[in-house]
């Protein structure tokens, strides 16, 4: 008959980096309880600890409640007050549209699945019938099917942390294959069409829907980037891109980045006469800069007029051309005029370039390269 131990030591890298002892031990029934921390680091002031705890009759717990998982997953996800959240933010950069859909994730389909599982009985064979769930039963492509998954995985592993179950079921489970996305961007050939000299009769002569989707294909901004442009931030020979306006406001832009970009005088001269409009407020605005245009009357707007140079709703759907494909297009066409990564990439602010924060810190002279795409771009169709 084998002996069982009255407890069992192991390591375990808590969330500073530290390693220390855990121990875990059986209940009356013989079950396996928790891993509970020792607060120690080294196996012989862990044993010391653990044996003094035995003699003490508190080495295992009074029966702890454990919670289903709709208790724990009580104030989940809620940008204010879900203490996960606040525990990623002082170490990540963090948007409400993330937490935004990791919360409807867990209310609409996880919360259904698992809530009334006690969270320490959840197992690897249940998380992959909730998978086997989603793409039979609900019929979601594999990619939403992840997203779902990884929401259920990471509040898991925050249970791990909190010592509430052992180990985390969805740990050795991966993601569902996607396959690849084509992306199908705007041509050369239909920028010259949306950008045309009579451009009125693309555009039905809507100057701001016309010069913002202008600036976006001309710098790869977010779109919420270009409806954050304020005229204070418009210079000779270049904008400041800091902010972005959408759902939440007007706020840092996605990375919390702050760059230059450069644009070709006759684009700053457009700008300029918004400016005269809205002043330093929101240049593409309808309300004199006082908040700027809604992001689906931007996108509605870049709909009709891919629609007036004969591209048909179905095409549109086909190639799921929309506003952020102005970030693939103006990325492209910079690449294929011989920039380097490393300069496309501070034109459009990706995160993996760090680049200067102040405007007076502007060097035209680096962004040269970028001004002659943009340039030969607004050359007229030969």
């Amino acid at each position: 008959m084998k002996i069982r131990n009255d407890f069992t030591l192991y390591f375990r890298v808590i969330p500073s980096g530290k390693r220390v002892v855990y121990y875990y031990t059986y209940d009356e029934n013989g079950e396996r309880l928790h891993g509970r921390s020792t607060g120690e680091t080294t196996l012989t002031a862990a044993r010391v600890k653990c044996n003094k705890l035995l003699k003490e009759g508190t080495l295992v717990p009074k029966k702890e409640h454990i919670p289903t998982f709709a208790e724990y997953a009580k104030g989940w996800w809620d940008w204010e007050n879900c203490e996960y959240l606040k525990k990623r933010r002082k170490r990540n950069v963090l948007t409400q549209a993330y937490a935004e859909l990791y919360r409807r994730n867990l209310i609409n389909v996880i919360l259904p699945y698992f809530g009334k599982m006690k969270i320490d009985k959840i197992t690897g064979e249940d998380i992959e019938r909730f998978l086997d769930y989603l793409i039979i039963e609900k019929k979601y492509k594999n990619a939403t099917a992840n997203s779902h998954f990884g929401t259920l995985k990471t509040m898991l592993k925050e249970a791990v942390n909190r010592s509430l179950i052992a180990q985390n079921p969805a740990e050795n489970i991966g993601k569902l294959l996607t396959p690849k996305k084509e992306i199908k961007i705007i041509t050369t050939q239909e920028f010259k069409k949306l950008f045309t000299v009579d451009w009125q009769r693309v555009w039905g002569n809507n100057r701001i829907a016309y010069t913002a989707n202008k600036l976006a294909a001309l710098t790869g901004m977010r779109a919420g980037e270009v409806l954050g442009l304020k005229g204070c931030y418009v210079y000779e020979g270049h904008i400041f891109v800091c902010k972005q306006y959408g759902k939440y406001g007007y706020r840092d832009t996605k990375t919390k980045d702050k760059h230059n970009i450069p644009l070709p005088a006759c684009l700053i001269d457009e700008l300029n006469e918004l400016k005269k409009i809205n002043g330093d407020g929101f240049l593409f605005s309808v309300d004199g800069g006082v908040k700027p245009l809604s992001m689906s009357s931007f996108a509605r707007y870049f709909q009709l007029a891919l629609q007036n140079i004969g591209i048909c709703k179905k095409e549109i759907a086909a190639r799921k051309l929309s506003l952020h494909g102005w970030r693939h297009f103006f990325n492209t066409e910079m690449l294929k005029s011989g920039l380097s990564i490393a300069q496309a990439q501070a034109v459009t602010g990706h995160r993996s370039r760090q680049m200067t924060e102040l405007y007076f810190h502007f060097d035209p002279a680096e962004f040269a390269k970028a001004k002659e795409v943009q340039e030969d771009l607004l050359k007229p169709a030969g």
